[in-house]
This record gives structure tokens, C-alpha cells and sequence, in this order.
């Protein structure tokens, strides 16, 4: 698409179409400035020609968007038959269908000059200078119809000069021999051309956000990363996960040629080495990582991310350099607490001393992120899951756990259910068995009881037996026994529950299927025993807690002989 201005029907009766031009003063020095541009397939045959000049000595040009358009190459040929191929892509603009390029620049290479910002009046008279053309004369002058400013001191001119595609992406000269615009592709029967400030086109930047777009996706030549190089970073961040491993490292090199010594894109270059590719890369990797160290301004940040790599590839299993272990990665993370007392640090330190099974120091390291302002209920629930690993800590790990469950809030979300479960465990273990039981029951209700199985209703139970909360015990008990009907120890448990409320009579028969099953057993013989003297029919208990006794049962020795 180009911009287009709306002319009067007179102003096109004015002007002629172009004016018999003599040769300017500029003529000798500008005439090798333009190149013819040849765009090529996949396969090497010809796809595209357009025209373009050079705009800087570092070998930027521009030129017509439109000839890249599904390239996979391309090469600029000069007046003098000099071919440089086209190394990058610099910017590109769809709107008015122009492209910013770069070719190795050598002594031979011409440049246009650029205009100074002064806008060209209308009326006034400007050359079009043709690729090594002598089909209209050394050049084409024609007067400039009307002008237009798209951007700060940047403008788009109507010319009265008839529209040929041999003229599209050459330079437009004005009497001081500077390139003051890029004529655009027009239709062959247009009777006028239209041109656009070669500075608009040097001024596209590619953007992070930018360079997926319409205008890029077409071109298949290497693309210039955003010149700034956070931008950079932030687009290999985007790209990172959609690429795959030789697309993502390739971006990887292109921004280290794009900025050298950048130390993010020599550490993550550096990354990639260690974590993708094979040990013949891993000196480079090195090499890399020193570097990036070494140019830092952020050396703690540095120093982190290097810990942190070393920490993954030890956990990982991947086989690096016998100098990266646990113990060189705390050492790293040590330089950079000593650079920056960062929360996120001390997490590393405490993963890296949990790995080393240096719980007491990791729990340290943990209690120092949680009283930063990044403590949350998971960095709580970090420091419990050290906590729990060292001995004789239960009130510690439950007061992590307390604070832990208070930063969530209210409602609390079904993922809190796991710490419940955990805090439950801890205070039936100190034997606080009521509020054991309080919490068992907030697991059930953020968890829903159909996800439930039969070992949480029996550990329930258990804590139940304790505050003697019979019949909560009794009710979970049973649902225990229906969730999992073929275990015996829970059968066994509901019998000796019955037992101790004084319900002999539904014990019973619960007990006299377990003995048929298993009549060794000397847990179900004493209790079918006790369960008859319960019943005051002791001829019937005798013999079942002598066999238990014979069997070696103490207890059932003890009510035969209570003497």
C-alpha cells in the first residue's frame, strides 16, 4: 500500500509529465549510488528485481519492501557490476511498502547524500536518477506537484513525472546532489510518480513487538534483532519457547553479532551451549559465561544466574565440567549476596543447601527470604518442606505452616487443602488430636469428599480414637471399610471400635467372619474373646483368648489370669 495524494484535476493539466533535463554538477559522484536489487528463492532462481542505493558507509540501503516478499536471498549489483549480497534485513514498512537493508560495505561502495530536512517547495525542480540506464538520459528532472510531512521533518512528494517500474526504489536528487526521496512503484498509467523521504525508511526500527508482523513474515533473509538491545532480549524471550533448538541457538548468535558484548546475550548464549547442545561446546560455554561476568555492571545478577545454572545441571544429571557441583554453585551465590542481598538469592542458596542436605542451613537461608517482601504462603511452605527434614522441629513446622494458611486469605483456595493434611499429621504427632481432627475436616471441605480415599478416613479415624470422638470415629471408620471392603485390618479396627462404645452385638459378627478368615490370628481371637465376656458368655471367650495366649498374645494371657 502507498500513500497517495488527491490532485486537482488542473494541477494535472500544469505539469508536464517530466522536464528535458541537463546533467547536474552531482551526476558523476551519485550516478554508482544506485543499485539494481535481484531477490531469490529457496532453490536460487530468480524471484524479484527492484531498484535501491545506499544511504550509509556502513552498507544500509533501502529499497521496495515488495522484492524480499518470500525471499530467501538477495544481492545488490552497482553501475559498475559489483555485486554484495544482502546480508540483513534492518526495518521494513508495509504501509508504504519500503525496507531498510545492510550488505558488507567495502571502499568502492557509493552513498546517496542524505537531505539536511529542508522540504522541497512545490515548484521546484528535483532529478530522478535510473539504475545505469540511458533510456531517458543520464537522468530525469520534474517538478515537484505537492508535499506532504509524515513524520517530524520527514515528507511524501507528488511528482510530475510519469510512472515507470524502472523507476521504483531509485533515488530522487535535489539540486544539491542529496537523495531528498525513494520513488515508490506506481501503476504505468499513472501520470504522476510519488516519493518518499529516504529518511523515513533509515528512521524504521525493527521492535520485540514488531518483528512477527505482517511486514517480516515474507521474508526468509536474516532479520536485524530490535536495535535496542533490551528489546532484543525481551523478543528472544518471546521467541524462546514457539522455536526449536538450532532456530532458538541461531537467534542466540545473531544477537551476540548484533551486540558482542552484551553479558545477557554471552551468558544465555553460554546457556544454551551447556543445556543444548554437546561437550565439544562446552569451553565456549565457558568462555562465555566468564565473559559475561567480566562485562557485567550487575555482578551479583550474574553471579546468580551462573549458580543457578551450575544448580540445574548438577539436579539435572547433566554432565558438565567436574568443577560444576553443589558446593561451586554456593560458592557462586555466595559472590552474589556479598555483591546484593537480593530475596530471590537466598532462595537459590536455600534450594542449593536443601540439594546438599543441609537442612538447618537452608531453613536459615529460607527465613531470610521470608522476611523480605517476597515472602508469600508458598516461600512459608519452602521453608516447612526443610523444616519437616529436621528433627525434633514439629513446632517450628507448624508455625510455618500457621503463617503459611494465613497468607492465603480468605476464601481459602482448594490448594490450601495440602497444608491441612500436613498440619494435621504434625499435631496428631504432638498429640493434639482435637485440632488434628479440626483440620482433616477443612481438607475434606476444600477438597471435596469424592476425591477422598479410604486411608484418609481411616487416618482420621485414627486421630478420632484419640480425642475420643467416638462416633466421628465410627462414621469414618465405616466409610473407610466401604471404600476399600476387602481389608481386614479395617474391619478389625471397626469391631474393636464397637467394642469400646459397648456395642458387642454388631462386633460380633464382624469378629466371627475375621477369626473363620484368619484363625491364627491372635489381635482377632482376643478380641472375639473379649467380645463374649462382654456379653457375660464367658464359656464362649475362654478358649478364644487361650489360643491367643498359647499364640504368644500378653493381653489375652493377662484376662485368662487376671491374678
Amino acid at each position: 500500500m502507498k500513500l497517495r495524494l488527491i490532485l486537482p484535476a488542473l494541477a494535472a493539466l500544469l505539469f508536464s509529465t517530466h522536464i528535458a533535463a541537463k546533467t547536474p554538477k552531482w551526476y558523476k559522484a551519485q550516478k554508482n549510488s544506485v543499485v539494481r536489487i535481484i531477490s531469490y528463492n529457496a532453490d536460487g532462481s530468480e524471484l524479484a528485481r527492484s531498484n535501491g542505493f545506499f544511504i550509509s558507509k556502513d552498507g544500509t540501503g533501502i529499497t521496495d519492501l515488495a522484492v524480499f516478499k518470500n525471499a530467501y536471498s538477495a544481492i545488490t549489483i552497482d553501475g559498475n557490476g559489483i555485486e554484495r549480497p544482502v546480508q540483513i534485513i534492518l526495518g521494513a514498512d508495509d504501509m508504504y511498502d519500503v525496507a531498510k537493508f545492510q550488505v558488507t560495505p567495502d571502499k568502492k561502495l557509493t552513498v546517496a547524500g542524505m537531505p539536511t530536512g529542508q522540504e522541497q517547495e512545490t515548484g521546484s525542480i528535483v532529478s530522478a536518477l535510473p539504475y545505469a540506464s540511458k533510456s531517458f538520459g543520464e537522468c530525469l528532472q520534474a517538478s515537484v506537484i505537492k508535499s506532504m510531512a509524515v513524520n517530524d521533518n520527514r515528507y511524501y512528494y507528488n511528482l510530475a513525472l510519469a510512472s515507470d517500474p524502472e523507476l521504483s526504489g531509485c533515488p530522487l536528487f535535489n539540486d544539491e546532489g542529496n537523495a531528498i526521496g525513494m520513488i515508490q512503484a506506481g501503476n504505468a498509467s499513472d501520470t504522476i510518480s510519488y516519493a518518499l523521504d529516504p529518511r523515513f525508511v533509515a528512521d524504521i526500527e525493527i521492535l520485540a513487538m514488531s518483528l512477527d508482523g505482517r511486514a517480516y513474515s515474507d521474508i526468509h533473509i536474516r532479520k536485524s534483532l530490535p536495535a535496542d538491545a533490551q528489546q532484543a532480549l525481551a523478543y528472544i524471550f518471546i521467541k524462546e519457547s514457539s522455536l526449536g533448538t538450532r532456530e532458538y541457538g541461531q537467534l542466540l548468535e545473531d544477537f551476540l553479532i548484533q551486540f558482542p558484548d552484551n553479558p545477557d546475550g554471552l551468558f544465555n548464549m553460554g546457556t544454551y551451549l551447556i543445556m543444548e547442545t554437546d561437550s565439544t561446546q562446552f569451553e565456549r560455554a565457558q568462555q562465555l559465561i566468564d565473559r559475561s561476568i567480566e562485562l557485567s555492571e550487575e555482578k551479583g545478577r550474574m553471579h546468580c544466574d551462573y549458580a543457578n545454572l551450575i544448580y540445574s545441571t548438577v539436579t539435572q544429571g547433566i554432565r558438565t565440567f567436574d568443577s560444576w557441583t553443589l558446593e561451586k554453585a554456593l560458592e557462586e551465590i555466595s559472590l552474589a549476596l556479598e555483591t546484593d542481598t537480593v530475596p530471590t538469592y537466598y532462595q537459590l542458596k536455600g534450594n542449593i543447601e536443601y540439594s546438599m542436605k543441609n537442612y538447618t542451613a537452608a531453613l536459615s537461608s529460607y527465613r531470610k527470604l521470608n522476611a523480605s517482601s517476597l515472602s508469600s504462603a508458598d516461600t512459608y511452605l519452602l521453608a516447612y518442606t526443610v523444616c519437616s527434614r529436621i528433627e525434633n522441629s514439629e513446632d517450628q513446622c507448624i508455625g510455618l505452616l500457621d503463617t503459611a494458611i494465613m497468607m492465603l486469605g480468605t476464601p481459602l483456595p482448594p490448594r490450601s487443602g495440602t497444608l491441612f493434611i500436613e498440619r494435621a499429621s504434625l499435631l496428631q504427632k504432638q498429640g493434639r488430636y482435637r485440632e488434628a481432627v479440626m483440620d482433616y475436616y477443612r481438607y475434606e471441605d476444600l477438597t471435596g469428599s469424592s476425591s477422598l480415599n479410604a486411608n484418609f478416613y481411616y487416618k482420621r479415624y485414627q486421630a478420632e480414637i484419640q480425642a475420643r470422638m467416638y462416633e466421628q470415629a465410627l462414621a469414618d471408620i465405616i466409610t473407610a471399610r466401604q471404600l476399600l471392603p476387602g481389608d481386614q485390618t479395617m474391619t478389625l479396627e471397626h469391631a474393636s471400635l464397637l467394642l469400646r462404645i459397648g456395642n458387642q452385638s454388631a462386633a460380633l459378627p464382624l469378629l466371627i467372619d475375621l477369626v473363620e478368615l484368619f484363625p491364627d490370628d491372635t489381635d482377632v481371637l482376643r478380641l472375639l474373646g473379649v467380645c463374649y465376656l462382654q456379653m457375660d458368655e464367658r464359656p464362649k471367650g475362654i478358649p478364644y483368648l487361650q489360643k491367643a495366649s498359647d499364640l504368644g498374645d500378653a493381653t489375652a494371657a493377662r484376662l485368662l489370669d487376671p491374678q
